[in-house]
């Protein structure tokens, strides 16, 4: 391999109509979307729905949330997105109910190979099970599955699966404890 052979350009392999869909959200996103303030959630829900989405109805999702590709996505009962998150859905993210996506927290479902001298993309899926937390600017990458109720620390860059009630954080991300819900009276 020579340096002539290596072609580095970020191109994705989307047809014009996707790319036209594509550009076309993005400038809702970032106009129409912003708009309403957060106390006002039906028209984001509305407005990610005709793209495609799958919110439950009691979804809180912030009007500075930045969401590419919504028609990957699937959010459940009571789950939020928090100010200035990046939800980067090359591929199919799935939010379950009573998750809390903090601010400035990225779910990147893709990136591109580096054994490739095309730098072909390369994506795959999110999973975000019920009662996850994922704290204050931490990132999620492809192919990661959070267990029920894992607990993300403040920004912490998570590679690899978590199992139920974990506690992970840090650069990459490990196991500090399980959580434990207590009685507070």
């Amino acid at each position: 391999m020579t340096i002539n052979d290596y072609i580095p350009v970020q191109t994705t392999p989307f047809d014009k109509k996707t790319k036209i869909k594509i550009h076309l959200w993005r400038l809702i996103n970032r106009t129409i979307f912003r708009v309403f303030p957060n106390q006002i959630k039906k028209p984001r829900i509305i407005l990610l729905r005709l793209f495609g989405a799958q919110l439950a109805e009691t979804v809180n999702i912030n009007r500075k949330s930045n969401i590419e590709l919504p028609w990957n996505l699937t959010m459940g009962h009571q789950s939020s997105l928090g100010d200035n998150s990046w939800i980067y859905c090359l591929n199919k993210i799935q939010i379950g109910e009573k998750c809390c996506i903090g601010k400035d927290v990225y779910l990147i479902t893709g990136s591109h190979s580096i054994e490739s001298p095309d730098f072909n993309m390369v994506t795959k899926p999110i999973i975000i099970n019920d009662g996850c937390w994922v704290a204050t600017g931490s990132y999620i990458l492809a192919g990661v599955t959070l267990g029920r109720f894992s607990v993300i620390g403040a920004k912490s860059i998570v590679f690899k699966n978590t199992e139920e009630f974990d506690v992970v954080a840090g650069n990459p991300a490990r196991f500090i404890k399980k959580r434990e819900f207590k009685n507070i009276t």
